[in-house]
């Protein structure tokens, strides 16, 4: 089990079931909330697992500290590359018409995918150019960060059922926190609206719902061709593949 102190909703992509036998690679590609809550120890245990680019999916806005992060006495970034690929714009007022009422919800991937090619290949260029490990995170490690491990999985031609199980380990334990631990919060770019918390019926209730979303609009992409029309070459594509299955 990964584990980096203060690390929310952390997750080593490997050991997922491949299509075609055998499973992902462990220590190749992680995913994760929101990075300032890691301690000093925890940043530690990032670079010893090799970690040396991290893809931060969040707009700049989201990007402060906040008063229960640690306090850090190193360099914490120190030999790591953070690249801002944020997925989304919420400025943006097609994507808000759109996808505003789905942020939370896989029914706004398509549109999120179909409005901002460029900004996805930017996530899975970087991801594929990482000399070492990578990490790619949101805020809460739920929706923006599920969507893209949705992507990065299938086209490694992980089972689709590991694929939906990783989702939803992903938005349960985002969920959870959230209603445990954390205030209620504005989403951005929806002005006052604000998260409510939910039991664990509940939560479980909106991930069957949003599993189900997440794989029709699994079965309706193509992530090769995709990414080859949003710009990447095919040998990024290829070395994003073989990422996970070397």
């Amino acid at each position: 089990m990964t584990d980096w102190e203060g690390a929310f909703n952390l997750r080593d992509l490997g050991g997922l079931p491949l299509a075609d036998g055998g499973a992902t690679a462990h220590g190749r590609v992680y995913r994760s909330g929101r990075t300032e809550t890691l301690t000093d120890a925890g940043w530690s245990a990032l670079r010893a697992a090799g970690v040396r680019t991290i893809v931060d999916l969040r707009n700049a806005p989201e990007r402060a500290r906040r008063d229960t992060d640690p306090v850090l006495v190193t360099e914490h970034a120190a030999g790591v590359v953070v690249v801002h690929a944020p997925t989304e714009d919420p400025d943006d007022a097609e994507f808000m018409r759109v996808c505003g009422p789905w942020l939370d919800h896989p029914r706004s991937y398509a549109d999120n995918t179909r409005l901002y090619p460029e900004r996805f290949a930017a996530v899975f260029t970087a991801l594929a150019a990482s000399e070492g490990s990578a990490l790619f995170h949101c805020a809460g490690g739920r929706d923006r960060t599920g969507m893209i491990a949705a992507m990065l999985l299938s086209l490694a031609e992980v089972e689709r059922e590991a694929i939906l199980l990783d989702y939803a380990a992903g938005f349960r334990e985002a969920s959870r926190r959230h209603a445990r631990d954390l205030p209620a919060v504005p989403i951005p770019g929806q002005g006052g609206y604000v998260e409510p918390k939910f039991s664990d019926e509940e939560i479980e209730t909106r991930i069957a719902d949003r599993v189900a979303a997440l794989d029709g609009w699994l079965s309706e992409l193509d992530v090769r061709s995709y990414l080859r029309d949003a710009g990447m070459t095919a040998s990024d594509v290829d070395a994003l593949a073989r990422r996970l299955r070397d």
